[in-house]
């Protein structure tokens, strides 16, 4: 990107010079620039700041502890939807986590069958729909 200070004043120039270097996408060890996920062809960055701020609430070590240990389930997240998910599978191809498919492997890892996330959100909904309703049955009894 042509960031002439001529044009666009020293400050402006730098901090944009800047961005393209500095990590966009924080998950406990692991840190991504912008240019790291944009070599894989993602450029969702509002997508990959949500992202690591919901994960770093998890406290994941690192993207490789995301692959391993945490079930997409537990990424049924308010304000987390598919294009953060697809911002992970994305820092997956970065770091080469899960092969060629890095997305369709994580989920195979944690589950048999692969489906979608919208299905995933909306099976954990359900379930905390269920418990809530179970709740208030007892609060009633008592």
């Amino acid at each position: 990107m042509d960031c002439s200070a001529k044009v666009l004043g020293t400050g402006a120039a730098t901090a944009l010079a800047q961005l393209g270097s500095e990590a966009l996408l924080e998950i406990g060890s692991d840190r991504l620039s912008r240019e790291q996920l944009a070599s894989v062809g993602c450029y969702n960055f509002v997508a990959a700041r949500r992202l690591s701020h919901l994960l770093e609430q998890l406290g994941v070590k690192s993207l490789k502890d995301v692959f391993e240990h945490v079930p997409p389930r537990d990424l049924a997240l308010p304000h987390l939807g598919v294009i953060s998910l697809a911002v992970l599978g994305a820092a997956f191809e970065v770091k080469k986590i899960g092969g060629e498919a890095p997305l369709e492997a994580y989920v195979r890892r944690h589950s048999p069958k692969v489906v979608t996330f919208h299905s995933i959100k909306a099976q954990v909904k359900r379930i905390e729909e269920a418990a809530v309703k179970t709740r208030r049955k007892r609060r009633r009894v008592a």
